[in-house]
């Protein structure tokens, strides 16, 4: 009996390291030309460096751009920030290692999934959620970014396996409030674990096992995680707050807006999604037996695995072939120009500032002129798709120069246009 243990332990172990190199092959393979570095990545590091150059720390962090209602914005906490500027520090402000780190991240979290799953449930269905983390399309390009949402799966998991051992001391309470705190503070989408905090709240007064001074111990935790946010809204006579009432007060929800966040809302429910797999696969093991939902578990994870190899590279980032070589490229061809003042643009994303080429220009000490200067610009380097010549833009970054002449064009592959256009005296 002790041998068939080992032997089952065994195969475990080997599994866990099959699927664990299969998911670091999966994000690390062309790693440099798959990583996503646009839109809120170099808006983040251009924010922390601006912090660390100027000794000044920040008690508030990103702003919540997806929800702005009548030019009003409200901000998450600097926890994130921090971090950053910690992995900035430490690892030279290199974008691939510090994306690299949140892609462990995701896979640290994943592990820790398993560990806290495989307490409750059989070793089959925590390694079948396991390698179901691993594989899923989704969360392989996303752990190719740096992003602050990637810290919501392990404050989450960590909320929850403290409060299931609540009952073992007030530093449980302590800790899963911290967590709690934690993730609030770095994305308001964990305002979703109110209803987990509160499940266990109820739980406990039905058991007759409330104690006030245990859930003041979880209170205390969130008001520490949250203490820099709390003392800027304390400074700033509640702005975050009276902008978020704001915005509840004048939002109008549609359809576009809802399907292109919703993912965002998906991250705080990874462990509880987990959680239910773990007791719908116990349930059914019950009801059919063991080798049907064991062979469910195989072809599952099979078809997660082939989907992820099909289509890993297409859901990489967007625009698609942005890559860090092509944006290096048109950094070399400005340098190389040696223009004194210039803007730079690009109109393949949401974003027109090309916050990524003004971070890699940031990084060989030049700088361009401010991203409300472009009607003050004499030349600006411009990256757009090949079906938006800059002659028919309409955004205010290219607008801002007419008239102009393109002085240079140059094909950069994938369906890309770099151009350099010029300002023309307007005529009198």
């Amino acid at each position: 009996m002790k041998k068939i243990r080992e032997n089952k332990a065994l195969l475990i172990g080997i599994l866990f390291g099959l699927i664990t190199l299969g998911s670091l092959i999966l994000r690390f393979h062309n790693y440099e030309r798959l990583i996503n570095f646009h839109l809120d990545p170099p808006f983040f590091l251009h924010e922390v460096k601006d912090m660390v150059d100027s000794g000044k720390i920040r008690l508030i962090g990103p702003m919540v751009a997806t929800k702005v209602i009548e030019g009003r914005y409200f901000f998450t906490g600097p926890f994130f920030y921090y971090l950053l500027a910690i992995l900035g520090i430490v690892l030279s402000w290199s974008v691939i290692k510090m994306t690299a780190f949140f892609t462990f991240l995701w896979l640290g979290t994943f592990t820790l999934i398993y560990f806290w799953l495989r307490r409750r449930f059989s070793r089959d269905i925590s390694l079948s959620a396991y390698a179901l983390l691993s594989f899923f399309p989704i969360f392989i390009s996303y752990s190719r970014m740096i992003w602050n949402p990637h810290l919501l799966p392990i404050f989450g998991v960590l909320l929850l396996w403290f409060l299931e051992e609540r009952k073992r001391g007030l530093i449980f309470f302590f800790l899963a409030g911290l967590f709690f705190g934690l993730g609030i503070h770095v994305h308001y989408g964990a305002v979703l674990w109110l209803l987990i905090a509160a499940y266990y709240l109820i739980d406990d007064i039905r058991t007759k096992s409330f104690s006030f001074l245990n859930w003041f111990f979880f209170f205390a935790g969130m008001v520490i995680a949250e203490s820099p946010l709390i003392l800027f809204e304390l400074r700033h006579n509640f702005y975050n707050l009276r902008t978020v009432i704001f915005q509840i007060q004048h939002f109008q929800l549609s359809a576009g807006y809802t399907f292109g966040v919703l993912h965002y809302y998906l991250f705080p429910l990874i462990p509880l999604i987990c959680k239910f797999y773990g007791l719908v696969l116990e349930k059914l093991k019950i009801l059919v037996g063991s080798k049907p939902v064991f062979f469910f578990e195989i072809v599952l994870v099979g078809y997660f695995l082939m989907i992820s190899i099909q289509s890993n590279q297409e859901l990489t980032y967007r625009p698609l072939h942005w890559s860090l070589e092509k944006q290096k490229q048109v950094i070399e061809m400005i340098v190389k120009d040696n223009e004194e003042t210039f803007e730079v643009a690009t109109t393949i994303n949401s974003d027109t500032r090309a916050l990524e080429l003004r971070w890699w220009l940031r990084e060989k000490g030049i700088k361009p002129l401010g991203v409300e200067e472009y009607n003050q610009a004499v030349v600006l380097y411009l990256v757009a798709p090949e079906f938006r010549p800059p002659e028919k833009e309409t955004v205010w970054e290219v607008k801002a120069l007419r008239p102009f002449e393109i002085e240079k064009q140059i094909d950069l592959g994938d369906g890309y246009i770099f151009y350099k256009l010029r300002r023309l005296p307007k005529e009198e």
